[in-house]
């Protein structure tokens, strides 16, 4: 259901001309037709690209990275165009059953260690309404999240039973997957999954263990332009918001723009935690579509303010629970550096709410039974 009113959102006029999923399902079209013709050819053509060389690897204009983004998905549906007969609503249905396989890993993940909260885990793992709609629809960002949810269950079972080939596989298929299609996510990935590898082996060092390693990463964030000037990741992100504010549309935010410098990235904080977890603003309202953004923005806050007071200190942390923490609130910076639209700050916050606000309602311990009288 969610994947239709995603399809039907999308057909309205004010979206359908700048609409990424119908324009895949035209493109894929023309795609099954050279998979029945020349199946050798379809595959070739993934591989293929017009440019001189395949470019810059953060690039959002005119590379081979950048059209990969759009082409695998693509290139899927015109597989599933075979099964469907060209039915978009019917690749739907395919689509969300490919999503579905990460969020059941990761509720596996979740109820392996909060048995109890069960119901808490299935409505924040499969019923957050804007990762439903977002995420249901044809498009990347169902795609990344399952990837994300079955690396972080294979990294789970690795490390906490025993290594399975099938588990290997899996994350290396989901990280080609990932890669591809938003390559950032990954990289925010890396530092977290290695975090929770080595803190499960030293679980006493824990949070020395996961602070080390981003203390590390972000020092060599800064420094590698230095040592090697082919490499210059606080650039990629600055350039990165400097083809955003290229675009138009109505949610744009008015910010200053991002410096590639240490003293560029510390005083754009504040503005970069402000977009990716304040935005919408309550009195940002331009239209009727904003009211689920802002009602979700509120429930957040509050979700985030009762999870801190209600923290045990005796509760233990496992790892894995930091390491979706450390990822989603790196994830969510990384788009508050680069995006300045309110609308896409929220599709791109709703592919890593379960992660975040999943593990805050675990490890919160909610009460509301009252206290005897004395």
């Amino acid at each position: 259901m969610a994947g239709i009113a995603y399809a039907r959102f999308y057909t309205l006029p004010r979206y359908y001309p700048t609409s990424d999923t119908w324009r895949f399902y035209k493109l894929s079209v023309v795609e099954t037709q050279l998979l029945l013709k020349s199946p050798l050819a379809f595959i070739k053509d993934l591989f293929y690209h017009g440019y001189s060389n395949s470019g810059n690897l953060f690039s959002g204009e005119n590379t081979y990275w950048n059209d990969l983004k759009s082409n695998l998905p693509v290139k899927m549906m015109a597989i599933f165009n075979v099964l469907t007969s060209n039915s978009y609503y019917t690749n739907i249905i395919l689509f969300n059953f490919l999503f579905l396989f990460g969020l059941v890993a990761l509720f596996k993940v979740f109820f392996s260690i909060y048995p109890r909260k069960k119901t808490i885990i299935i409505a924040s793992v499969f019923l957050l309404p804007s990762t439903l709609f977002w995420c249901s629809g044809i498009h990347k960002d169902g795609l990344i999240l399952s990837a994300v949810g079955v690396t972080i269950y294979c990294f789970y079972k690795i490390v906490t039973e025993k290594y399975q080939f099938k588990h290997l596989l899996l994350i290396l298929l989901s990280l080609t997957l990932i890669f591809s299609l938003r390559n950032y996510i990954l990289f925010a990935l890396l530092p977290a999954v290695i975090s929770f590898i080595t803190a499960e082996k030293y679980r006493n060092q824990k949070k020395r263990i996961f602070s080390c390693v981003y203390i590390l990463g972000i020092a060599c964030f800064f420094i590698i332009p230095s040592i090697l000037p082919a490499i210059n990741p606080p650039y990629y992100l600055a350039a990165k918001q400097q083809e955003f504010l290229k675009l138009t549309a109505s949610s744009l935010v008015l910010i200053h723009p991002l410096e590639p410098t240490v003293g560029g990235f510390i005083s754009f904080l504040p503005t970069a935690i402000d977009m990716a977890f304040l935005r919408p603003h309550i009195n940002e309202f331009a239209n009727v579509s904003y009211i689920p953004a802002i009602a979700e923005n509120v429930l957040l806050i509050i979700l985030v303010v009762l999870s801190v007071t209600h923290f045990s200190k005796q509760s233990k942390v496992p790892p894995v629970i930091m390491c979706l923490l450390a990822f989603s609130i790196s994830v969510l910076l990384i788009c508050g550096y680069t995006i300045p639209f309110t609308g896409a700050i929220v599709r791109y916050r709703s592919l890593v709410l379960p992660l975040l606000i999943t593990p805050l309602l675990c490890i919160a311990e909610f009460s509301f039974a009252r206290k005897p009288a004395k």
